[in-house]
């Protein structure tokens, strides 16, 4: 075999060991992780649409996370869930706020 199949056929074994891993890490993952990951990233994004006054996005992120949270009662330590219900709260009044003072 030549120097370059060589080369080539080391970068697809290495290649398949990195999707190998990948595919493992995602056998591994909880759920509930991801929705908490989902969750927080989701709320980042309403509080930055709420600033640049896209009510329409940040409505959508809020709506999201209204979904999510309850879903992670149960899986996830209860503060973090009271903190994200705290969260959603907040985010709904200056949703509301929002909305009110476009008018």
């Amino acid at each position: 075999m030549s120097e370059s199949a060589d080369e080539q056929q080391q970068q697809e074994e290495q290649a398949q060991e990195t999707l190998d891993a990948m595919l493992d890490a995602i056998r591994q993952a909880k759920v509930a992780q991801l929705l908490l990951s989902t969750v927080s990233t989701l709320a980042s994004v309403a509080y930055g649409k709420l600033e640049m006054k896209d009510t329409a996005e940040a409505k959508k992120a809020i709506d999201a996370i209204d979904a999510l949270v309850p879903l992670l009662k149960g899986d996830v330590d209860e503060q973090i869930t009271k903190d994200f219900t705290q969260a959603l709260t907040n985010l709904k009044l200056a949703y509301a706020d929002a909305v009110t003072s476009s008018d």
